[in-house]
């Protein structure tokens, strides 16, 4: 019955140890510093959140100030306008350049000395013609002036030289006029040619024009602003 009573009173006693978290391998009174389950320490980059064992911060996140995370590397918020990527470019429509253009007689002729000739687009693309020709009597289409160029009618009573716009196809008009009168007044020089440039262009346009002008410094050519047919 001895032996039992110490048997028994072992095994409470070894119960009674694992219950309360003593090492058998430690040393007499020694105590578990373990830190308990309940401790609020917390991990960088996880705000309000009880620290996990072992958990790392997320790889490729950098911790900012208050515990906030972001993507390293990315740009970090300024809370200011962001431009926005699909905002058209400027849609302006472009100058008509003499390669787009085909230049017509229109209608008039010698009586009056009096023509509307006509800037016609022969390209794809929508133009935009705006102001004066420069417009000469030569010979050949690629002939020096002969007499004074034409001069820019800018008088009240002339057309504004307003932009007009040419579809493909389309056609703008300007007038043209000599005053044949004072060839009577002058030792009159005939041409074969009338080389026309656009506005702001370099290139010309010509026709065929067989007429007298005046030699310089005599004037007898006028042209107004281009207008819409």
């Amino acid at each position: 019955m001895r032996t039992e009573s110490l048997i028994v009173a072992c095994v409470a006693a070894g119960i009674a140890w694992a219950a309360s978290g003593c090492d058998p391998n430690s040393t007499p009174g020694s105590m578990s510093t373990t830190t308990p389950a309940a401790q609020t320490s917390r991990a960088p980059g996880q705000p309000g959140q009880p620290a996990q064992p072992g958990q790392p911060t997320q790889p490729g996140q950098a911790t900012q100030p208050g515990g906030s995370t972001s993507e390293a590397g990315a740009a970090p918020v300024t809370g200011g306008p962001v431009a926005d990527p699909t905002t058209a470019a400027d849609t302006a429509t472009p100058k008509c350049v003499t390669a787009q253009l085909n230049l017509d007689k229109g209608i008039g002729g010698p009586v009056g000395g009096d023509w509307f000739l006509k800037f016609i687009n022969n390209s794809s693309r929508t133009c935009v013609l705006q102001g004066f020709p420069g417009v000469s009597q030569t010979n050949g289409p690629s002939g020096d002036p002969v007499g004074e160029p034409a001069e820019r009618d800018q008088s009240p009573q002339a057309p504004s030289a307003a932009p007009v716009t040419l579809a493909p196809g389309g056609a703008a008009r300007f007038e043209f006029i000599s005053y044949p009168k004072q060839i009577n007044d002058c030792a009159a020089l005939r041409t074969s040619t009338l080389r026309v440039y656009p506005p702001d262009n370099t290139e010309s346009l010509w026709l065929p024009w067989d007429n007298l002008i005046c030699p310089s410094p005599q004037r007898m050519l006028v042209v107004r602003a281009i207008t819409p047919m």
